[in-house]
């Protein structure tokens, strides 16, 4: 076998050494034996790319080591286009050959430089040929790396929008703002600059690249050159970098972003005519104009809208901002009703053009017109590119049911299921029905014409549309929920639209994870709310089914939403609503609102009335717990809208951004900042290291126990919330309001000291819950819990601590491997009393240092840290959404 090894090692050298003798000879001959050379080097590359790989990778390591590449940099200087094109192949067949050879090519700064000055070279073939080079030089991470370092990404990003400009104009399009135009001279003028870096001359190059005469390109070239730098793009596109368009002007990256954009809703409604199939790169093209779409410096919506949302829920005054805080955030249902003399300028008045349409047909099909999947992101992931790499498969496919869109009805159930029955106020059990037929992956169905028609049929069937994420679809709706994000000091808020028939009702009884701001667009809309049933359930937490008597002798809150009302519900109230015709509604002026013993007429901060007994009489209507139910005028007449339409903006509260996320922060903070007076008792353990990372993740789990308990932990910390533009609102709000007697007795003596709510600053707030860290915080529960995520999850155990990792330092505490040991750790402890003892008297000796040692201030300048960190990730991602559901 060696023998035989050896001979055919020398084969392939000889073979190598008479290829590079006859080249040799042939570049002395030229320039009259360029077509010689040609056919030479082509033959070269052939017999690369059809030998087996192990004699293709032997041979090219003999032609590398007789001087292939210096060869080839004298050749790459060529004037001939097919000595330049075969040239370019034969560096491209190389470096396919193997890991080692790749590296070598890659290796060499020259012919990189020389391969970017071939991509602004006036020939499609040499581009074409060029492109190929680099996709094949990237299929290490290493040729990604070099080929980055190049600057290979500016002429990719230029020949892009070049090939997408021409073949858009193919179709019809005119370049109104001269974007293109300009992409062509940044183009010409990378040319000129190449051509001197390079040596070439572009004088014997074509000049035909230009916008004007788009026809007389060669159709197939064009487009074979779009798709090559699309997936040349794409390959750099996977590798490890972060700033992929790093060093690529802003010019060139808007150009690039029309070009696809105007490409990509041509192929979505089918208006080209190219003779390649985009299908096949459908995904990557919209990964790409995400990508771009994203990049900071390229925004598709800037204007701020808080205005509108100071106007909408605080009539634009600070008094109505802290009352709204005082006394129904997280605590109680509020209607705020719209004076249309005096709201000019609020959230209904910059959508009512988008959304209120005639008919719902029109409606219908403005909503699913172009619009594609809206894929769910990892709420913890803060790297863009990870988020892309999760969710490419799905990026730019048809809308998915369950996913972005649900047709679903609520009617009565002879039999109670629990599973699907929620049971409403007149205790008829209601069972929803969905139009299509669920499934566990989701149906998948195509935005065209015959969708929105069947979405109509289910609409004039009784059936709600429920069309999710339409922060992702619409630039007004996502400035609006951004503003919103922004004032109540939160990452995101997400916003779903439902469109009812009268008399329908689409959901049954239940209660959300998050707060909602419904907001009437059109139509009435009656709502059944309930006093809360969970107070503050967490974010994603299992809310299983209402219980069957739950809604027994229980009087419910009843509100009609008219065009520009806003109801806002706090998170745990359970609630159903049902549209009206316009005979249904009460007068306007008897909208009461319930709290306790109290009741609150018409909108924010009016006149309070007693509420003495269960009949109240208020401008002529009787109320008995439910409103009466008459037309203004006693007539049955001229019932004219035939739908309701409302959106629903979710304000997601989640983990890191409650006081309880603040806790978990002042302890990574002090563990990282102050760990020197706990470190000599834990280093007297047998494992010191391990011994401290399982006491640090033991408190963090005593403080989510306590957590799970106590409400105050999971109410919103609002130290980032912009409700109005006064300096000291956080000592407006609430505090005091969240605990009970029997918390303050359990080790809050800090606010039963407290007389008046001006003295209750979050920086006594937080205090307070430190107090409570130092009663409850048990070692018994948290390792028995710890043991029971090792058991149950195994490697992933402590999921819910991921958002930790985005802190300093907190990559190397929450990584995987880091948890992997001590998860380790504890299962080789079992049942060993004596290191289990040390390890409590590690955790007391922990939880005592942080009592003394957590800093308000500081845990707070990390949460607004994160808060940004989080805000401006989500705000990329809805840029690059948006993207994908515009025409412009």
């Amino acid at each position: 076998m060696a023998g035989k090894r050896k001979r055919k090692g020398v084969g392939t050298s000889f073979c190598a050494s008479v290829a590079m003798e006859k080249l040799h000879t042939g570049i002395a001959a030229m320039p009259a034996y360029q077509s010689g050379l040609a056919k030479l080097l082509r033959s070269i590359q052939e017999g690369l790319r059809t030998a087996p790989a192990h004699t293709g990778a032997l041979v090219a390591e003999d032609l590398l080591h007789l001087g292939l590449l210096e060869a080839l940099l004298f050749l790459l200087n060529s004037h001939c286009e097919d000595v330049l094109v075969e040239s370019l192949e034969v560096i491209g067949a190389l470096a396919f050959t193997s890991y080692q050879v790749n590296c070598k090519v890659v290796l060499n700064k020259d012919i990189l430089k020389l391969l970017v000055g071939k991509m602004v070279a006036k020939h499609a073939e040499v581009n074409i040929a060029a492109c190929n080079t680099a996709l094949e030089l990237a299929i290490t991470e290493d040729g990604k790396t070099n080929l980055q370092e190049s600057g290979v990404m500016e002429p990719l990003m230029s020949l892009l929008s070049w090939s997408a400009g021409v073949m858009n104009m193919r179709v019809g399009y005119v370049d109104k703002d001269g974007l293109f135009d300009s992409a062509i001279d940044d183009h010409s003028s990378l040319i000129s600059s190449k051509d001197s870096d390079t040596g070439v001359c572009s004088s014997e190059h074509d000049d035909n690249y230009s916008s004007s005469d788009a026809e007389s390109h060669d159709s197939e070239a064009v487009e074979e050159l779009f798709l090559v730098t699309l997936d040349t793009v794409n390959m750099l596109n996977s590798s490890k970098a972060e700033c992929l368009f790093e060093g690529v002007s802003e010019a060139t990256l808007k150009a690039t972003l029309l070009s696809l954009k105007r490409i990509w809703q041509n192929f979505k409604l089918d208006h080209y005519n190219f003779k390649i199939d985009i299908s096949a790169r459908c995904g990557v093209l919209a990964k790409l104009i995400v990508q771009l779409s994203s990049e900071g410096k390229i925004h598709i919506s800037n204007k701020s809208y808080g205005d509108a949302i100071k106007k909408t829920l605080f009539k634009g005054m600070d008094r109505e901002a802290e009352l709204f805080f005082q006394e129904y955030w997280e605590h109680f249902p509020l209607l705020i009703t719209r004076d249309e003399h005096t709201n000019e300028g609020d959230i209904f008045s910059l959508l009512q053009n988008h959304y209120c349409k005639a008919s719902a047909s029109d409606l219908l099909e403005d909503l699913l017109a172009q619009n594609v999947t809206c894929p769910a992101i990892s709420a913890d992931e803060l790297n863009l590119s990870s988020i892309l790499k999760e969710v490419e498969d799905q990026l730019g496919k048809p809308m998915v049911y369950d996913q972005d869109i649900r047709l679903v009805k609520s009617v009565p159930s002879t039999a109670f299921d629990c599973s699907t029955v929620a049971i409403n106020s007149s205790d008829h059990g209601l069972r929803e029905l969905h139009y299509f037929e669920r499934s566990s992956s989701g149906t998948s169905y195509s935005e065209d014409r015959v969708y929105a028609k069947d979405c109509l049929m289910a609409f004039d069937a009784g059936y709600s549309v429920a069309l999710r994420g339409m922060q992702f679809r619409s630039p007004v709706i996502a400035a609006i929920a951004d503003a919103l994000a922004l004032t109540f000091g939160q990452a995101s808020v997400g916003v779903n639209l439902y469109l009812t028939p009268c008399n329908s009702q689409g959901f049954a009884l239940h209660y959300d994870d998050h707060c909602v701001l419904a907001l009437q667009l059109s139509g009435l809309k009656k709502w059944k709310v309930y006093a809360s049933h969970h107070k503050l359930p967490q974010l994603y937490c299992n809310r299983g089914t209402l219980d069957k008597d739950f809604v027994e002798g229980k009087i419910p809150m009843e509100f009609v939403l008219e065009m520009g009302d806003v109801l806002y519900i706090p998170r745990g109230f359970p609630h159903e609503a049902q549209a009206l015709n316009s005979c249904q509604t009460d007068n306007k002026e008897c909208s009461l609102q319930l709290r306790g013993n109290q009741c609150l007429l018409g909108g924010c901060a009016q006149a309070r009335l007693p509420l003495k007994t269960s009949n109240v009489q208020s401008k002529g209507c009787i109320l008995e717990g439910l409103k009466v139910s008459k037309c203004a005028d006693g007539k049955n007449t001229g019932c004219t809208n035939t739908y309701s339409l409302h959106l629903t903006f979710a304000v997601e509260v989640e983990l890191p951004f409650t006081w309880e996320g603040l806790v978990h922060i002042a302890l990574h903070d002090w563990r990282h900042g102050d760990w020197e007076h706990c470190s000599n008792v834990l280093s007297q353990s047998t494992l010191p290291d391990l011994v401290e990372k399982v006491c640090t993740l033991l408190l963090h789990i005593a403080i989510r126990l306590i957590g799970c308990k106590h409400e105050a932990f999971r109410k919103a910390c609002l130290v980032a919330a912009k409700p109005f533009d006064c300096n000291n609102y956080m000592a407006a709000l609430p505090y005091h309001d969240i605990f009970t007697g029997r918390e303050i007795q359990e080790g809050c003596q800090i606010i039963s000291s407290v007389d008046s709510q001006s003295c209750l600053t979050p920086e006594v707030f937080f205090s307070s819950l430190i107090e409570l860290v130092k009663k409850n915080a048990q070692f018994d529960d948290a390792y028995k819990s710890l043991q029971e995520e090792i058991r149950d999850h195994g490697e992933h155990f402590l999921g819910w601590m991921g958002w930790l990792r985005h802190l300093p330092g907190g990559m190397s505490s929450y990584k995987s491997t880091e948890l992997l040991s001590v998860c380790t750790h504890v299962l080789q402890l079992g049942s060993q009393q004596e290191a289990i003892l040390k390890l409590k008297q590690g955790f007391e000796n922990l939880k005592r240092g942080f009592v003394q040692g957590a800093v308000f201030g500081s845990a707070s300048r990390l949460f607004l840290n994160l808060l940004w960190q989080y805000q401006t990730l989500r705000q990329r991602f809805v840029n690059g959404m948006l993207a994908l559901h515009l025409s412009s």
